[in-house]
């Protein structure tokens, strides 16, 4: 996918963070703390307004438990898939404890 600006590219790899940080229930908070480095940072990554360093990019997949590859997945879906997508969620959905559905919330208010 060709993303058409440097900020756009920045604000989807932030989108990714956040939606791993709320995955693994951690706040900015504790984030920043197990990456050594502040709060403000993890929210500046998040936002899209600043791009980690190698080394707290690689303290975040550590974290966060995935690939440092993953931060920089981003696809484009059809209408088609997306109402396919949504149906299927829509049936796990209901099937998920209210905590659990909670957190699905903030996900996908993320993304």
């Amino acid at each position: 996918m060709w993303l058409r600006s440097k900020k756009e590219f920045m604000k989807k790899f932030g989108k990714r963070v956040k939606m791993f940080r709320l995955l693994t229930n951690l706040t900015q908070e504790q984030l920043a703390e197990k990456c050594d480095c502040s709060a403000q940072t993890i929210s500046g990554i998040e936002t899209g307004y600043s791009f980690p360093s190698s080394n707290i990019l690689f303290k975040l997949a550590e974290i966060l438990e995935v690939s440092p590859a993953e931060f920089f997945k981003f696809e484009n879906v059809s209408g088609k898939e997306i109402n396919s997508m949504v149906q299927q969620l829509s049936e796990e959905f209901v099937n998920l404890s209210e905590e659990q559905q909670k957190i699905m919330i903030k996900i996908m208010k993320v993304l």
